[in-house]
């Protein structure tokens, strides 16, 4: 086994979520994954790059309604 091949499970993980960890492993999903955005994009489908300072939510304080007691 060369270093930083792990086979087993991740702790904390429940058993068949992503068991195997080895280099190999990942280098097949790689490949998955490098041929299924090769097929989104012959498809015509595109890839945007977003700002890493774009939020989904927004800034404002958020409704704290939760705690104020019964509604009358």
């Amino acid at each position: 086994m060369a270093i930083g091949d792990k086979e087993g499970p991740i702790p904390g993980r429940s058993p068949g979520a992503g068991t195997v960890h080895t280099v190999s492993a990942r280098n097949i999903l790689r490949g998955q994954l490098a041929a299924d955005v090769e097929q989104f994009l012959a498809k015509g489908g595109v890839i945007e790059s977003v700002n890493q300072y774009v939020r989904s939510e927004s800034l404002d304080n958020p409704d704290n309604s939760y705690s104020s007691g019964p509604e009358e």
